[in-house]
């Protein structure tokens, strides 16, 4: 089993140091008060450095050397995976943590927030959904079918401004906030490949309703947009199918159900009553 090692900085200033199989519960027992003995009184805390070893034992080793270190070594550490591009992580109720470098949040599976736009509509007839097919230089799913625009949720943000933010760079909409209809969230765990990490995220759900052909303008990590029937987008869900999809240009295309990176059966359930009565 995995172990965490990792550094919190207290609300008083102080720095307490443990280790732990579940980091986001783990971050949920100090600041309610449950943790070690230390952290209580003294939250919230904020997660400022963190490492993940494949056991336990390992885990506990490294926890073990660090208490040994000043105050200015444990900063030095601590700066160490500063700078980067940043995420804030959640504990396991939800409560913001602080902001962690984007490669460390994904390497070590730290729970963080993300959007998902869901753009449905009737297109000659026929309802459905957009998919974008991500660009084939993309480290994760090259070449896959997303929904229409994913991302994570930057610190600040809320999720309606990401959503908005990510449709803009993704895929050249310019939406207006009263067009999203909230979909609620979904919490969502998945490996993200060999020597990539795994994802812990909570995805907030938006849908919009678009006829027709929009004025798609992808950026440079959109390969295409393809339309797809709802039924056949449904029928995915519950069993192995090739998709059929229509390009903006009118192409019809095969999309491979392995190349599928959008299923995610509670976000569909989910969603698509609503996207039922947002098409009636």
């Amino acid at each position: 089993m995995t172990g965490y090692t990792y550094l919190l900085r207290c609300a008083d200033g102080t720095l307490y140091c443990g280790w732990t199989n579940n980091l986001t519960a783990r971050l949920a027992a100090h600041n309610s008060g449950h943790g070690a003995k230390y952290t209580r009184g003294r939250g919230p805390v904020t997660l400022v450095y963190s490492e993940l070893f494949e056991s336990q034992s390992e885990a506990m080793r490294r926890e073990a050397e660090i208490k040994r270190m000043t105050r200015a070594q444990k900063q030095a550490l601590i700066d160490t995976q500063a700078g980067a591009e940043p995420l804030t992580v959640y504990d396991a109720d939800g409560r913001p943590c602080g902001d962690r470098p984007r490669a460390i949040v994904h390497a070590q599976g730290l729970f963080h927030h993300v959007c998902h736009l869901w753009a449905v509509g009737v297109r000659n007839g026929a309802p459905g959904i957009w998919l974008q097919q991500r660009q084939f230089d993309r480290p994760l799913y090259p070449g896959g079918f997303d929904l229409s625009a994913t991302g994570h949720i930057d610190p600040g943000e809320t999720p309606r401004e990401a959503v908005l933010r990510e449709a803009h760079e993704e895929i050249g909409l310019a939406l207006s906030p009263d067009a999203l209809l909230d979909g609620e969230s979904y919490r969502q765990q998945y490996d993200r490949g060999k020597r990539m990490g795994f994802d812990d995220e909570l995805a907030f759900a938006w849908l919009t309703r678009m006829d027709g052909v929009p004025p798609f303008c992808p950026g440079s990590e959109v390969a295409d947009m393809a339309f797809v029937p709802l039924a056949d987008f449904a029928a995915a869900h519950e069993r192995v199918c090739d998709l059929i999809g229509r390009c903006t240009d009118g192409r019809t295309i095969t999309i491979p159900h392995a190349s599928l990176c959008c299923l995610h059966p509670d976000e569909w359930t989910g969603v698509r009553e609503q996207i039922a009565r947002l098409l009636a």
